[in-house]
């Protein structure tokens, strides 16, 4: 989202020094509004286990809207939210004989994310534990 900020200066009372002032605290209004403020905003990762689908969103307003969502990207009947993060999710995929097992997990980075979701695979005796294809960890 951009936004597009025009000032307007007119010599009405206040000084061009005054109106920069107020033009700033303005500006940084605008952002905090969009940004929402300190937060960097909320994620969730759902799965389908009839499916096997797996969806990550983050950067969510609120933990139910980026609940909500994961549900709605994984697009399956079934679809379950596993894991709720502030920070980063990750899933990692791997077989028990021919059975496939995801596993999710988070971090405070993608890369932190990435590994402890593949060691929570490996750890439930999957073997080929990695990232899913085009599932990339996400980060807030």
């Amino acid at each position: 989202m951009g936004f597009l900020v025009v000032f307007f200066f007119k010599e009405v009372g206040m000084t061009v020094v005054r109106s920069m002032r107020w033009a700033a605290a303005l500006l940084v209004s605008l952002t905090v509004v969009a940004c929402g403020g300190n937060d960097d905003g909320y994620g969730a990762i759902a799965v389908s286990t009839s499916t096997n689908r797996v969806a990550i969103v983050s950067g969510e307003l609120t933990q139910s809207v980026a609940n909500d969502e994961a549900r709605d990207e994984c697009d399956a009947n079934d679809c379950t939210v596993v894991l709720q993060f502030e920070e980063c999710g990750a899933a990692s995929a791997g077989t028990m004989g021919s059975t496939l097992l995801i596993a999710v997990a988070q971090g405070s980075s993608a890369f932190d994310a990435q590994t402890a979701a593949n060691n929570a695979c490996t750890a439930q005796g999957a073997v080929g534990c990695g990232e899913i294809p085009n599932l990339s960890a996400q980060c807030n």
